[in-house]
């Protein structure tokens, strides 16, 4: 190819990669600004430092972007791949909540979108460095990615038909039938990627959540069963309802919920964690999330409200709605060290004013009685506390005498004046920590 060819080359991809329809939300990206600002210099032939450092900038971006998401390979197209996976449009809505209803026109505007971004994933860097007589950056065009802890697993193997299919020779049909079976298996946006969110003037993912799993947690058992029979229900679309996890501290109420996220994110689970003072926005989040093909978790967790707090307000409205119908696809579970969510004194008892005495304590209770089921956790007796001990250390390769563990654990447990499944926790991470080399090993005794 000719220099002017290039130029010309570089001017038509520039052109049409402006022309995208539904995916247009990408011309918003830092990277694709800066690669078609870069397509536009290259075209008129510039290659002053300027240019040059904008190249460099876009092989830096695209090096953290693949830190970031696990991408190897060729990390400009796997960029591209992962930006139309993420994108959150009417096809890739349609196709996640309803694809049967993708029409003709909606077919067509996707078929026309792909086919630009397939040629726009195309662009081959090391012909733009040779241009700019740069060194050639082979290294992104066969990449190895560290694989992260925020990697998504499961979302990178929904993934892999249509990267075949986008990367591939076949017909641009093949693709667009591709992507919208991914949207329909993962989901799209931000809620198809990441299974955990937190509210920061909009649904934020958690990069690193919990990676804690149901397994992991031993010595509640029977609440288990409970929380994961009512959570199965809701995923599966049937009649479920809200949770109130009650109990003492360190018996393993948060780590139930968070474990959900784990066990059911490809079953569409997601979970939504809201602090006490975000409860105003529980509206905002709401209309965040109508519409949307997964389910929700809303978890607040360490719930209690002293007398004069009163978003506790914000909360029955979701449960049991008002004007507005709360989300099909939306429960509340939450936690807390406290039964009557919101403190009783004895003045409730007395009367200050208001007429019937008693709407005021009922109003109080009234929150808790709005959790379709209670569940409660209470600490472990002796021999449940050794138990749950004695599983920790199992799992994790601990080579010491069941009587010498069990004397440990007694005593550490007189030493906190404590007795829960995160005591227990600890008191594995001290032996793990204090004595590793005596005791770490691949076997239990």
């Amino acid at each position: 190819m000719t220099l002017n060819a290039y130029h010309q080359n570089f001017y038509r991809i520039y052109t049409t990669s402006g022309s995208l329809l539904l995916y247009r939300n990408l011309l918003q990206d830092s990277l694709i600004n800066k690669m078609r600002g870069l397509l536009f210099s290259l075209s008129r032939g510039e290659s002053t430092s300027k240019t040059t450092g904008t190249f460099y900038e876009l092989c830096h971006l695209l090096i953290k972007a693949a830190e970031k998401k696990g991408l190897s390979g060729n990390l400009w197209q796997e960029y591209i791949i992962f930006l139309i996976a993420e994108d959150e449009n009417t096809f890739s809505r349609t196709a996640e909540r309803e694809s049967d209803k993708i029409n003709s026109s909606l077919y067509n505007a996707a078929a026309h979108d792909l086919y630009i971004l397939k040629e726009f994933s195309g662009i081959n860097i090391p012909e733009m460095a040779a241009l700019l007589e740069e060194n050639t950056p082979y290294y992104l065009e066969e990449f190895q990615s560290i694989t992260s802890s925020t990697v998504n697993n499961y979302y990178h193997h929904m993934l892999v038909d249509f990267k075949n299919s986008f990367t591939g020779d076949g017909f641009t049909g093949n693709i667009v039938n591709s992507i919208a079976r991914f949207y329909k298996q993962a989901g799209c946006g931000k809620f198809g990627y990441y299974s955990a969110f937190q509210w920061k003037n909009s649904l934020v993912g958690i990069e690193y959540p919990d990676p804690v799993k149901l397994e992991d947690l031993v010595g509640c058992s029977r609440q288990k069963q409970l929380v994961i029979k009512n959570t199965e229900a809701f995923i599966n679309s049937k009649p479920a309802n809200n949770l109130l996890l009650y109990g003492e501290r360190g018996t393993g109420k948060s780590s139930t919920v968070k474990a959900l996220a784990n066990e059911y994110f490809a079953s569409s689970l997601r979970l939504v964690e809201v602090p006490k003072h975000q409860l105003p926005y529980l509206p905002e989040i709401l209309r965040d999330l109508r519409g949307h093909a997964q389910h929700f978790i809303i978890f607040i967790d360490d719930l209690s409200f002293e007398e004069s707090e009163t978003d506790y307000k914000y909360m029955k409205a979701l449960m049991e709605g008002g004007v507005e119908v709360p989300p099909e696809n939306v429960l509340l579970y939450a936690t807390s060290n406290r039964r009557h969510l919101v403190q009783e004194n004895w003045s409730d008892l007395e009367d200050r004013g208001e007429k019937h005495i008693m709407d005021a304590v009922q109003e109080k209770l009234s929150l808790s009685d709005r959790f379709g089921i209670t569940i409660t956790y209470t600490s472990p007796d002796q021999e449940e506390y050794l138990y749950i001990v004695e599983n920790l250390a199992r799992k994790s390769g601990i080579n010491i005498s069941e009587h010498e563990l069990r004397e440990k654990a007694l005593q550490w447990e007189k030493w906190h004046n404590a007795r829960s499944g995160r005591t227990a926790r600890q008191f594995i991470d001290h032996l793990l920590g204090q004595f590793n080399t005596e005791y770490k090993n691949s076997s239990y005794s």
